[in-house]
């Protein structure tokens, strides 16, 4: 059942929304658990298990940190009014030890919760590998392939648990004592397919109030889900035959068709992900629940780091702050900026700190959305360019300089965001490609074969979509372009539509609907196409 089917928005949601509304406040947090868990066991029961097991590994790490910090905090007091020197020493050795033992914890606990995501998720990748390199024959692997099931949102709720230990371990907020109440933090159902990645520091005051549903959050948040429907299934899923067509490797695409399967791989990826977050901000809105964007116009990027902080922005917050951060101000960092101080210019001495904390995230980065080389090549490609973006920072300064202008210009911006485009749609290449070697077989093959005609000589009719599929595909995206500027400019399209008057409102949201019912992509004749983020 997922968010985009029939059943979900027209019977799930609305019962879920009578009965919560029906009991009372300080128990509709446990109504949204029981959902929650109820919307898991529609995708599968065994597998629920590991989450379960997820919210027991985070649920005890989080006690156990903050009773070594109340322990450390008493042990400090018995010697805190003693202002010799032997009592510093005392206190230095004091937070040492339980800054250890707090250490060890909350790596044990890490550790623990990454175990099932490891092993369901990478171990065939992992054996895969060890037999080729060790050329051992499929008759007789030295690690056998298993069939393996990935639990549903386990890349996400692992993250999540992941994040909330670290913060109870530096301390940003006390451990939760109601292990329901955490499970329900794991598993909130509008979050568990797909996201956003939100942390417990910005959820823990906003889940479990229980305010009442609200008229306007209502229309706010049911316009929202529509809206995301209508990217996915109208625009997304429409577009599927066509990339399918185009990355598969027996149909050896080459020429101009390389640069248009990018581009629309690119396009139904963000209509089909970023329209999966506007059914479940518009899903949370809806009981008053605030959950973080999860891009923000990512294509007027004007730089591929730029580029990250609008596109999947909850995933590129993770791993600013649990992998960026902590290796920044790690050891061997500051070793480096110690040995560099006076031999090393600032900038260069930047750009090498930088890329000793950029290695892991952009390799975590790839790694985190599955199991394929084709992943960890993007991850490793971003590293790149971001690196050489720092890099060549003072050498763009200067070009700028010379031509006596700045960033600003508008000309110049949108130079930087066409740029960006091509290093999007490179990167989207081998994210879709179906091995590393197929990918960079499309790029040889640019050069090859038909040229930008193929948009309009007919060559594109044979990619499974049709005149009218092409039109309708074309008009969608100009209103998709249309909204997104206007957001841009800081406008928030709900908020104008709640200041007109009620019939507007729900008039707005019916020609929607209207929409949806005419131009969606579903029922006899069309497959359905599976949201791509709930396989990561």
């Amino acid at each position: 059942m997922l968010y985009y089917e029939l059943v979900f928005g027209m019977l799930f949601l609305p019962l879920i929304m009578i009965i919560y509304q029906i009991f009372p406040k300080r128990f509709r947090w446990v109504f949204l658990m029981v959902a929650s868990v109820g919307y898991y066991f529609s995708f599968s029961f065994k597998l629920f298990i590991f989450l379960i097991l997820a919210t027991a590994i985070t649920y005890s790490t989080g006690l156990i940190l903050e009773k070594v910090s109340k322990d450390r905090k008493a042990a400090l007091g018995l010697v805190k009014k003693d202002k010799s020197a032997s009592s510093k020493e005392e206190k230095a050795m004091i937070k040492a030890r339980f800054q250890r033992r707090s250490r060890l914890i909350l790596v044990i606990g890490i550790v623990l919760a990454l175990s099932s995501l490891l092993y369901l998720k990478y171990y065939n990748f992992f054996a895969e590998n060890i037999n080729l390199l060790a050329g051992a024959s499929e008759d007789s692997p030295i690690l056998p392939a298993k069939a393996l099931a990935l639990p549903l949102g386990i890349s996400f709720y692992t993250m999540q648990a992941i994040s909330y230990m670290a913060d109870v371990y530096w301390g940003k907020f006390e451990a939760q004592r109601n292990p329901f109440k955490l499970l329900l933090f794991l598993s909130f159902f509008p979050t568990i397919i797909e996201g956003p990645i939100a942390l417990y520091a910005e959820m823990k005051d906003r889940i479990y109030e229980g305010n009442a549903i609200d008229p306007d959050n209502v229309i706010r948040g049911y316009t929202r889900f529509i809206w995301g429907v209508s990217k996915k299934l109208v625009i997304a899923d429409r577009l599927n035959p066509a990339v399918v067509y185009l990355f598969d490797p027996a149909n050896k695409t080459k020429g101009a068709a390389v640069i248009v399967a990018a581009v629309l791989f690119t396009v139904m990826e963000y209509m089909d992900f970023s329209g999966c977050m506007d059914m479940v901000i518009g899903i949370a809105m809806i009981f008053g629940i605030k959950l973080p964007e999860n891009f923000r116009q990512p294509f007027l990027a004007r730089n591929a780091s730029e580029f990250w902080r609008r596109w999947h922005i909850s995933l590129g917050v993770w791993f600013k702050t649990y992998i960026f951060y902590p290796v920044s101000m790690s050891g061997l960092a500051k070793k480096w900026n110690k040995f560099a101080r006076g031999k090393v210019n600032k900038h260069m001495t930047m750009v090498v700190a930088s890329a000793m904390a950029l290695l892991p995230v952009w390799l975590c980065n790839g790694l985190w959305h599955g199991p394929k080389w084709t992943y960890i090549f993007y991850g490793i490609f971003y590293f790149v360019v971001i690196l050489l973006e720092l890099l060549l920072e003072p050498v763009g300064d200067a070009v700028l300089k010379l031509f006596h202008t700045t960033k600003d210009n508008k000309v110049v911006n949108v130079i930087r965001i066409l740029k960006t485009w091509v290093i999007i749609f490179a990167g989207e290449l081998f994210f879709e490609a179906d091995s590393l070697k197929e990918g960079f077989r499309m790029v040889r093959d640019i050069g090859k074969g038909s040229g930008i005609s193929i948009l309009w000589n007919g060559t594109a009719l044979g990619w499974g979509l049709d005149i009218y599929d092409w039109a309708v595909v074309a008009f969608a995206i100009a209103i998709v372009i249309v909204v997104n500027i206007i957001r841009e400019k800081g406008v928030d399209v709900t908020d104008a539509l709640l200041r007109r008057p009620l019939l507007v409102r729900w008039g707005l949201v019916l020609s929607l609907l209207l929409v949806l019912t005419i131009f969606g992509c579903y029922g006899p004749g069309f497959e359905e196409v599976d949201l791509i983020y709930a396989g990561f």
